[in-house]
């Protein structure tokens, strides 16, 4: 019978039979993604420039209902990108799910910040999704396969802070990109979404985690806590799965309620 909690039967598996690139996914919240994704049936390529990484990501979630494949790759370097939707469509045939989880971060006063630093970020954040976001959806209507694509963001799309110019401002791209390749993609049956966390614990977070703050006396939400790559994993996993079908164009933010508390902190620091 069904079950209660998902509504689907017993031993159903979300993404069977899917096929899924993650990139980022070497560590932090895209590895938690691909974890997710494994653990619904699909078949999971994750992508980073790490190849240390990559190796220990597909080592640990081996062995999962899905499986699991490592391809390094830069995601600003175009012909790397379509190297890894090559070997990804003569590997298994095909690409469902996309999620972008890759990104950089530079923390300096706008004042001081270089063009070499702006460009590197916005080359990582937003041109890096377009890229891979571009190849895979050219593959998913090459190959006449609905899909799934899905962004990570930040809250920093929508709020910004100060010293994080770079990051805000391609942030907020990405959510622009998000809604324009919904526009386009929707008649070839490819919902395109964002997802926009607030604090979550990772490598690129681990250097502001404060005590206070992992303990909850530094209020950053209602919630009174900091966010695994699981809490951000469950949203992935509703938007890359059928219960979404009708969802597309759109940002779910996933912060502990952090951006319904006005004003934000001001020194809360890096998201």
């Amino acid at each position: 019978m069904p079950a209660a909690r998902t509504g689907r039967w017993e031993g159903e598996l979300l993404l069977e039979g899917k096929v899924a690139i993650v990139t980022g996914g070497g560590s932090g919240i895209g590895r938690g993604i691909a974890n997710a994704l494994v653990g619904e049936g699909a078949t999971v390529v994750v992508a980073a420039r790490s190849s240390a990484d990559l190796e220990m990501t597909a080592r640990d979630l081996a062995g999962g209902r899905g499986e699991i494949e490592a391809c390094p790759c830069d995601v600003s370097d175009a012909a790397q990108v379509r190297a890894l939707v090559r070997w990804t469509r003569r590997r298994f045939g095909g690409i469902d799910v996309l999620v972008c989880s890759h990104g950089i971060a530079t923390i300096r006063p706008f004042l001081r910040m270089t063009e070499r630093q702006w460009d590197q970020t916005l080359a990582v954040n937003l041109k890096g999704c377009f890229l891979v976001g571009q190849a895979v959806a050219r593959a998913m209507v090459a190959g006449g396969r609905p899909g799934r694509i899905v962004f990570i963001s930040s809250i920093n799309g929508i709020s910004s802070e100060p010293q994080v110019t770079a990051y805000d401002a391609s942030k907020a791209g990405l959510h622009g990109l998000t809604r324009s390749m919904a526009l386009e993609l929707g008649c070839h049956g490819i919902t395109v979404n964002a997802v926009a966390p607030g604090w979550v614990r990772t490598p690129l977070t681990e250097p502001f985690l404060t005590a206070d703050l992992l303990s909850g006396g530094q209020v950053v939400n209602p919630l009174r806590r900091v966010g695994e790559p699981a809490d951000v994993a469950g949203a992935v996993l509703w938007l890359a799965s059928p219960a979404s079908s009708y969802v597309t164009g759109s940002v779910v933010v996933v912060d502990g309620g952090q951006t319904a508390m006005l004003p934000l902190p001001t020194d809360a620091g890096l998201l």
